[in-house]
């Protein structure tokens, strides 16, 4: 009977024993990276095993709300008008998704997409606004107050520029940190930030009445941020690939931190050593 017992006892010990070792099973740091976009840390708490990954939902405001906005730039099908059609977009889609997307990063202890998703969505909320008449911030630059006629003052144009290459410099900062995460990754700040610097050229060239300089570079804008966009929608695949446990891994360089301050790194060990 006690001989029996232990027979017993043995294969439920190792069923707890296994059940227990998969519930601990720790996120490789790769794939820590590819879901959450950022080097993997160690939080306290388990809100990562209890809630989803929010990573995807600023992707999808992101890419949903650059995307439109780029072909109106480039002037694909009589497109045109600093995407002002697609207010309801930056209200609605890209301004809420990468806001809420930061917030729930925030809770989850992931800084650095925090940051980047909710100062996108912000992004995105006042470029909504600064073309939307019932804010008339155009409607200052004209006598008559006519939100219209204010766009095209070179007063306005001159004063919006700073706006655009404001968020240029923050890309290069966003790029700088994404070195440590992946060349996709970092390709998106890259196309982002020449977009918005491409938009202040232009728009200081229409302020002096470079019309044509001003077109060009706005056609520029619009090609660069539709390689970010394309760039977007690549990690946002393969986000969503890894999330529902497909096999298939698109390529994404991760670990670029491998490239850069990791062979530094390395280097100073190694010169250390000798």
């Amino acid at each position: 009977m006690k001989g029996d017992n232990l027979t017993r006892e043995e294969p439920r010990d190792a069923t707890l024993e296994r059940l227990r070792s998969s519930s601990t099973v720790m996120m490789s740091p790769d794939l820590f990276e590819r879901l959450y976009l950022q080097p993997m840390n160690h939080v306290k708490g388990d809100l990562r095993k209890t809630f989803g990954n929010p990573t995807p939902l600023g992707l999808l405001g992101f890419v949903l709300g650059l995307t439109p906005l780029a072909c109106s730039f480039i002037g694909w099908r009589g497109a045109g008008g600093l995407g002002a059609a697609n207010i309801g977009v930056f209200y609605f889609i890209g301004g809420p998704c990468l806001i809420i997307s930061g917030v729930l990063e925030f809770f989850l202890g992931n800084s650095f997409p925090f940051a980047v998703f909710t100062t996108y969505g912000c992004v995105f909320l006042a470029l909504a606004s600064s073309l939307h008449p019932f804010y008339n911030s155009a409607g200052a630059y004209d006598p008559d107050g006519n939100f219209a006629k204010g766009l095209q003052t070179p007063e306005f144009n001159a004063t919006f520029a700073y706006f655009p290459i404001s968020i240029a410099c923050m890309n290069l900062f966003f790029l700088v940190c994404a070195t440590k995460v992946n060349i996709v990754f970092m390709l998106v700040f890259a196309g982002s930030g020449l977009g918005f610097t491409l938009l202040s050229g232009a728009l200081w060239a229409l302020a002096e009445g470079a019309a044509d300089s001003g077109a060009k570079l706005l056609v520029g804008a619009g090609s660069a941020w539709f390689f970010t966009a394309i760039m977007g929608w690549y990690l946002l695949l393969s986000q969503l690939l890894g999330v529902m446990g497909f096999d298939i891994q698109l390529p994404t360089s991760s670990h670029a931190n491998a490239t850069i301050p990791r062979v530094l790194e390395l280097t100073l060990r190694r010169d250390k050593a000798i």
